[in-house]
C-alpha cells in the first residue's frame, strides 16, 4: 500500500495488466509466457477494455479481458522484504515474482523526442 500511495494521486486508477507486447502499457513482446505488471494511470488516459475490476484494500484494480483470462477468483499482492520485490499470487500459486509497481502513460499518448 505504501508503494502504490507514493505514486498514486486521487485522479488515478490502478491497472493490473500484461506486458506481452500487445496493448496500450506494453513494450515487451513476451514469447516465453506471462509478465504482470500493476500500474498507476491518470483516469483520463486508461484505454477503453479496463472495465473488469478487483476490490483490493488499496481499491478497486482494473483489467481487461485479456488479462481476465490469467486470473483466479482469489488473488493477493505481497511485498517480499529480502528481495525488495512485490509478488502476485493466485489460488494456483506464484503468478509473478516480481510484479512492478509503476506510474504509466499509454504508449499512444507518449511523445517521442528526436
Amino acid at each position: 500500500m505504501a508503494r502504490i500511495n507514493e505514486i498514486r494521486t486521487s485522479n488515478d486508477k490502478l491497472i493490473l495488466d500484461l506486458d506481452d507486447g500487445i496493448g496500450a502499457f506494453s513494450k515487451l513482446l513476451m514469447e516465453n509466457g506471462l509478465k504482470y505488471q500493476l500500474l498507476v494511470v491518470r483516469a483520463d488516459l486508461v484505454p477503453a477494455g479496463f472495465e473488469k475490476k478487483l476490490d483490493s484494500t488499496v481499491g478497486p484494480i482494473f483489467f481487461n479481458r485479456d488479462t481476465e483470462w490469467y486470473l483466479d477468483s482469489e488473488m493477493r499482492i505481497d511485498f517480499k522484504a529480502n528481495t525488495d520485490s512485490y509478488r502476485l499470487w493466485s489460488t494456483n500459486g506464484l503468478l509473478e515474482p516480481q510484479l512492478p509497481i509503476k506510474r504509466m502513460v499509454p504508449i499512444e499518448t507518449a511523445e517521442m523526442e528526436f
